[in-house]
């Protein structure tokens, strides 16, 4: 897998939000079965899910560890063939103690409306440790990732994006509602972004009615450190800022 197809793969897999689990059925005599979970990314690559002990899904991987998880581009919705999309063969398993805490702040910082479900149903994370990915680019380019080269690929920004999330919270809030008019079409009266990868930002915005969405803030190119997103968000407020008054 070429370096540039790599980043195709953990950029898709790092911007969306959510995908197919398919696990085996624990009372169905093993078949496959899919169903619809948010996700989280952990520095090394693996997905992070949050699930309820009552779940179907969670009472198959109890039963059997091994699953997968199907991500495809939505842009490619029309011709889902022609479209990048990744298949991830994983084994899920309940972290502990340290790991367990760092699994739960990567989930809640995407998702933070998940942490009042915590207590609930007994939801907890699960990693679903990556072993082999296969990668479809579109017809004709495709392969197979090892776990060595994907974890490999880790994210730039992993070790900067909680103070850079910080900063744009405290210091740039309107910089945020500026960017979420132009990029997403919503006039939001509050706004915060709640992740960062080397694509661009996760945000939530409260509109007038008091609605809440969760919208995408791509970056014009993909970035390599933090001085990288300081001038993408600099041009991406003065681009919003021109267009909007």
């Amino acid at each position: 897998m070429t370096n540039p197809s790599m980043a195709a793969a953990r950029g898709l897999f790092e911007r969306e939000q959510n995908a197919v689990l398919c696990s085996l059925h624990a009372g169905r005599d093993g078949w496959p079965f899919g169903s619809i979970v948010p996700y989280a990314v952990l520095p090394s690559g693996d997905p992070v899910v949050f699930l309820s002990d009552i779940a179907e899904h969670t009472k198959n991987l109890q039963t059997d560890a091994r699953a997968s998880v199907f991500v495809a581009d939505p842009a490619a919705r029309d011709r889902p063939q022609a479209g990048a999309r990744l298949s991830m063969l994983v084994r899920a398993r309940l972290p502990e103690g340290q790991e367990e805490a760092a699994a739960e702040a990567a989930y809640f910082a995407r998702f933070p409306q998940a942490a009042a479900m915590r207590s609930a149903h007994g939801f907890r994370v699960w990693i679903l440790e990556v072993d082999t990915i296969r990668w479809i680019a579109g017809f004709g380019e495709m392969g197979w990732i090892d776990r060595a080269d994907w974890s490999g690929a880790e994210d730039p920004l992993a070790a900067h994006a909680p103070g850079i999330l910080e900063h744009m919270n405290i210091d740039h809030a309107d910089a945020t509602v500026a960017m979420v008019l132009h990029l997403a079409g919503i006039q939001a009266t509050e706004a915060a972004v709640t992740a960062l990868d080397r694509e661009g930002f996760d945000a939530r915005a409260v509109d007038a009615e008091g609605r809440t969405h969760e919208v995408r803030l791509p970056f014009p190119a993909p970035v390599r450190n933090a001085e990288d997103v300081r001038k993408a968000v600099i041009g991406m407020v003065a681009a919003a800022r021109k267009a909007h008054g």
